[in-house]
């Protein structure tokens, strides 16, 4: 095998198994709200998919000083709902291989990250009292993630920002993230890069 070719094979190796993406983050202060708290309707989510590729469901958005992030993100719930065990969702229009949360919880929420066909990838759960923080879910060697749910008792489980791969369109997948290859395929591929090791120590032999 010729070197350029063996040169040619690694690049796609590696860039089939970890190319890096460009990431996104929303201000949810960009959508104007009367009051402090506002169920996102018809007309926010329009908003939040042309503008952030997200759709978001049972959510509101607030402004709280509790916040100490910026004051304004989204909780889980609708605003007549308040009071009783809530779970929000997040759908990403396109896949991401991570999402990292700055979380504003009034109660102990529980954040988790699921594959398009409902696979849990990865959990994260924070104590209310009230609590803000960071964390990084991410999704698994096979599966990118779709959407994310935050549930808690009395619906004050908040996500102040998000950080996100995104490329700016909704076509179903971020054009920036490699596909993610099929077992069969990852094991061919490691099989290729093999023998071209084979291949290479020989021919520094001879």
């Amino acid at each position: 095998m010729k070197p350029h070719l063996s040169s040619f094979l690694l690049g796609a190796a590696l860039v089939a198994t970890g190319a890096q993406a460009g990431t996104f983050s929303p201000n949810f202060s960009d959508y104007s709200f009367p009051g402090t708290a506002f169920t996102v309707d018809a007309a926010a989510n329009t908003f939040f998919t042309s503008s952030y590729g997200i759709t978001l469901s049972n959510v509101y958005l607030y402004k709280d000083s509790r916040d100490t992030f910026d004051g304004i993100g989204i909780a889980n719930g609708t605003v007549a709902e308040v009071g009783s065990f809530q779970s929000g969702r997040i759908d990403f229009a396109d896949l991401t291989d991570f999402v990292t949360v700055d979380f504003a919880a009034l109660r102990s929420t529980t954040y988790s990250v699921y594959s398009g066909t409902g696979a849990l990838l990865s959990t994260q759960t924070v104590s209310g009292s009230p609590q803000t923080g960071t964390f990084t879910l991410r999704g698994s060697s096979s599966s990118y993630i779709a959407y994310l749910t935050f549930a808690s008792t009395g619906g004050y489980g908040g996500i102040s920002n998000l950080v996100y791969n995104y490329d700016g369109t909704t076509g179903g997948g971020n054009v920036d993230l490699p596909p993610v290859p099929e077992p069969a395929t990852f094991a061919l591929m490691l099989l290729g890069l093999s023998a071209i090791g084979l291949r290479a120590r020989r021919a520094r032999r001879d």
